[in-house]
């Protein structure tokens, strides 16, 4: 069978049908979510879900009996790149294989999935901390100022959510300083069945609302007051976006516990319909709306 790969905006259930999947079909799973890689924000980047059963080990967890890899692959306030994820993918797919298991990649970072089937063209410059210390400093605003100032070309063929992403900016601007030459990588995964999940927006904001609320009821909050009481810069959990920009506000007297959670939803409202985006990114994709009944048996006859 191809390697699966499921990618879908929030709250239209992704990591729940991959699990059901690798039970059926002997299968484990690579995370392909660019904050789920960090140790301790299991709850706002939504890893799992509360009902699961979890054993945690050293960058494997195993959920409900399934192996899944990528979550933990570094420490908060560490960079982690483009680069860094498909050098874990590929590690990840070769223990996969060794087993003789179904590979099911997982997750909501568009940008993650196209590297995977289409290469990435930066790979092999490494990154620069001392520059990025100095970026880190910068507002988005300022970003676009310096990216536009060293390499305009290069802004400008950014995609919008890109370029509303201060990392990829930051990556951008350090490509651009780095006066070498773009080394490219050939498609980590080739033979694939690209499974897309998607719903009416208005369907997907009230769930996204009702996964918030049940995850502040499981200690949302008090996972962020862990992060900032072991001093993680609140600026890097900021430009993490979503919950740790809105909830860290709220933390640090910025902001009431009302205004952070209105921004928030409000957030993740915008963020559904930019995932949503990258559908028309992807070759092959076979879109399958969750609100229907009867698409996981749809989807299963597709395989």
């Amino acid at each position: 069978m191809k390697t699966l790969i499921v990618y879908g905006p929030t709250a239209t259930g992704k990591t729940t049908l991959a699990l059901s999947l690798a039970k059926k079909y002997n299968g484990q799973i690579i995370s392909a979510d660019s904050r789920q890689v960090y140790k301790g924000l299991d709850i706002g980047s939504g890893k799992v879900s509360f009902d699961d059963k979890v054993e945690k080990g050293n960058s494997l967890w195993i959920v409900n009996g399934v192996k899944v890899y990528g979550f933990d692959l570094c420490l908060p306030g560490e960079n982690f790149t483009a680069a860094d994820f498909i050098n874990s993918t590929i590690t990840s797919l070769k223990k996969i294989k060794r087993e003789g298991k179904l590979p099911i990649i997982v997750g909501g970072t568009g940008f993650y999935i196209k590297v995977l089937i289409d290469g990435l063209q930066s790979y092999g410059i490494p990154s620069d901390v001392n520059l990025r210390a100095k970026l880190n400093k910068l507002t988005k605003e300022q970003l676009h100022v310096q990216l536009k100032e060293i390499d305009q070309q290069r802004l400008d063929a950014m995609n919008f959510s890109d370029k509303n992403n201060p990392r990829r900016l930051i990556r951008a601007i350090e490509i651009a300083l780095s006066g070498k030459t773009e080394q490219g990588i050939e498609p980590i995964v080739t033979n694939i069945k690209l499974i897309g999940l998607t719903a009416n927006n208005s369907y997907l904001y009230q769930r996204s609302d009702a996964w918030l609320e049940t995850r502040l009821a499981h200690g949302l909050i008090e996972e962020l007051e862990r992060l900032l009481k072991k001093k993680i810069d609140p600026e890097w959990l900021e430009k993490l976006g979503l919950e740790y920009r809105w909830l860290t506000r709220y933390l640090t007297g910025e902001l009431s516990l009302d205004q952070a959670i209105d921004s928030l939803m409000g957030d993740t409202h915008d963020f559904i319909r930019r995932q949503k985006t990258w559908f028309s990114k992807f070759k092959g994709i076979t879109l399958y709306d969750v609100e229907d009944k009867n698409f996981r048996e749809q989807l299963e006859k597709d395989l």
